[in-house]
């Protein structure tokens, strides 16, 4: 994840219906909106084929991001991002 630090959101109110709330454009990146990362030609070709399956995951996942549809527990987010900070540190979780 990226912050830009250009990126300036208003706060709307909390009885503005969402059809009136406005939101920034993503920012678009050489592969879409939002890239932050892009692999050089080698890192490509050291990370190997992917599977079909798993190419097919990511495309069903990406469009259902795109569309607003995919669903996120924050909870499970939230553990996971302790979880990971834990093992950066050398503790167990």
């Amino acid at each position: 994840m990226r912050i830009d630090p250009n990126l300036a959101i208003q706060p709307t109110a909390l009885d503005t219906p969402k059809s009136q709330a406005s939101s920034p454009k993503p920012a678009t990146g050489p592969s879409g909106p939002a890239s932050v990362v892009a692999l050089s030609p080698a890192a490509t070709a050291a990370a190997g084929p992917q599977q079909p399956s798993v190419t097919a995951r990511i495309e069903r996942i990406r469009s259902l991001l795109e569309r607003g549809a995919y669903p996120i527990d924050l909870d499970v987010l939230a553990s996971r991002i302790v979880d990971d900070d834990a093992l950066r540190a050398g503790r167990p979780s």
